[in-house]
């Protein structure tokens, strides 16, 4: 059952009228605290900018609509599904086409498919194929050639896909960039080059990428796209994007009328609470600190809990962010998933209870530092540079050396990108970091403990046997979801492999539809706005 999400994070629209573009055009300036890394849909997994702009400028077999429903894309209609649950066979729509004028074939999403899990291109998010498609798991391991992925072409505009055992969330699955198709011929003549510049590659998708490349891309836009096939409900001719982590200098821009949707933070969120275009969105985001369990002293199970419990949540969201933000001890966000029996949020079923405790997280702290032999700890922790990332680290900077006697905490801070290298590197003792839902599943948060795909360097046999028994539940819903959150609580109550703190934008009634799916990205395909008289 999709539900809209509840918000989390504010943002501001004022309506294009007041834009400098001419007045026949419909055109969006949103400020982005991110950069855009790639256009290859293969690396879209470094942030949010990436995320988003590859889910506007390609399509892929399925979406999600603005009524939150799962509809098709590039698809010609819901997949015919085999008895069993493992072989889906998608009819692709005869006037999909890319951005160049070739059609899109089903050949484009089994080269795209076994680009992905091919063990020379390091794809980050390739473990998504991982245990899902057959044999992309001895693929990936370099045991079997890509060829051997269980996806066929069975003409141009038919694709049959075989999976390893039966995922009831395969067809939302589908929606994420990794399953998104690729033009064979030009990913080939781009070379290393492809996806570094928005002229080297092509689109399918409601938009273009235009006047980006990635060395100096901290401007963008997406163009609409006159080859799409549904070209004639794109109302936008473009949204432009410039990135500006820093608040003060978007409202500024906002309000000289060159922004129109700018994010709040702090001090920003509250002064505008009047402002008659605040508003507040869902966006299905946890925000958490990463924790590398290779660290000295973060490999205690007293300290990493002690850590987890010295962090008063409430008041962080309640008086530092005031932005429409809510507290949250567990991983999986609010209004992601339901149970499958009695509609419950999963976040009402899955109680986790490791939380803010000063008295018992002061106990764990002294047993943990004898444990480990420690009469201190000095730990340092990794941020973006955007502003509420350095809020949320300042605070949980503040929180645990006015909380935990002997530990110091130093702040390095980076762009988004490099803190997203550093985290999958290992080059961190913490991480400030977030995860946001790519489809609407507890396994998209929750796969992030096994031991293949977290960063936080460990392994527990416990998470990982949970882990492959939810993906061999896919007929039994309610036994999955009593796993789900058996393994959300054997992560966080038994493990601590991490820290999630808070889940976490103003819109002028110029914009419409502007579409923000619960399970999902923002997508642009249905915006629309007001121009000028």
């Amino acid at each position: 059952m999709k539900k809209k999400a509840l918000g989390l994070v504010a943002a501001v629209m004022l309506a294009a009228c007041g834009t400098k573009e001419k007045a026949t055009e419909k055109v969006l300036n949103i400020q982005s605290t991110d950069e855009i890394q790639s256009a290859d849909t293969a690396f879209a997994a470094s942030n949010i900018a990436t995320i988003t702009a590859n889910m506007n400028f390609y399509n892929g077999l399925y979406t999600y609509d603005l009524d939150n429903q799962l509809i098709a894309a590039d698809a010609d209609d819901m997949p015919t599904i085999s008895e069993d649950g493992t072989v889906y066979t998608i009819k692709l729509k005869e006037t999909a086409t890319w951005s160049n004028g070739d059609p899109v074939t089903a050949n484009d999403y089994v080269y795209a498919w076994r680009r992905m899990v091919d063990p020379d291109l390091g794809a980050p998010y390739a473990y998504m194929f991982d245990g899902t498609i057959d044999n992309a798991t001895e693929i990936m391991a370099g045991e079997l050639a890509v060829s051997e992925l269980g996806v066929q072409a069975v003409d141009d505009k038919t694709l049959e896909i075989t999976l390893e055992n039966p995922a009831a969330y395969f067809t939302d699955l589908l929606t994420v960039p990794a399953y998104y198709p690729q033009n064979q011929e030009v990913v080939e003549a781009a070379g290393d080059q492809y996806g570094a510049t928005s002229d080297s590659a092509v689109y399918n998708g409601p938009f273009v990428l235009t006047e980006w490349d990635a060395a100096t891309g901290n401007t963008w836009t997406f163009a609409k796209n006159v080859h799409y096939w549904d070209v004639d409900n794109v109302n936008l001719d473009a949204v432009n994007f410039q990135y500006l982590p820093e608040t003060a200098t978007a409202l500024n821009l906002y309000d000289s009328a060159q922004l129109d949707v700018i994010e709040l933070t702090g001090n920003f969120a509250v002064q505008n609470q009047n402002n008659e275009d605040y508003q507040t969105y869902p966006i299905p985001r946890t925000n958490y600190i990463e924790v590398n369990h290779e660290t000295p002293g973060l490999d205690n199970l007293n300290i990493r809990r002690a850590i987890y419990q010295a962090i008063d949540r409430e008041a962080f969201v309640d008086n530092i962010l005031q932005n429409g933000s809510i507290a949250s001890n567990g991983f999986v966000s609010r209004e992601v998933a339901w149970n499958p029996d009695t509609d419950a949020d999963f976040r009402d079923d899955a109680t986790i209870e490791t939380d803010y405790d000063l008295e018992d997280a002061k106990e764990k702290w002294e047993n943990g530092l004898a444990e480990a032999d420690f009469d201190s700890l000095s730990l340092e922790m990794v941020a973006a540079d955007d502003e509420e990332s350095q809020i949320f680290a300042e605070y949980i900077q503040s929180q645990l050396t006015e909380n935990l006697p002997g530990i110091e905490v130093i702040i390095r801070t980076m762009p988004s990108s490099a803190r997203f290298a550093a985290l999958s590197d290992g080059d961190y003792d913490l991480g400030v970091t977030f995860w946001q839902a790519d489809f609407g599943d507890p396994i998209n948060y929750l796969e992030r403990f096994d031991s293949t795909i977290t960063r936080g360097n460990y392994q527990y046999d416990e998470l990982d046997e949970l882990v492959a028994q939810s993906r061999a539940q896919a007929l039994d819903p309610s036994g999955r979801w009593e796993t789900l959150i058996t393994l959300e609580k054997a992560g966080l109550d038994d493990y601590a492999v991490q820290i999630p703190v808070y889940q976490a934008i103003l819109e002028n009634p110029h914009v419409s539809d502007i579409n923000r799916p619960g399970q999902s990205y923002i997508n642009y395909r249905w915006a629309d706005i007001q121009t000028a008289e």
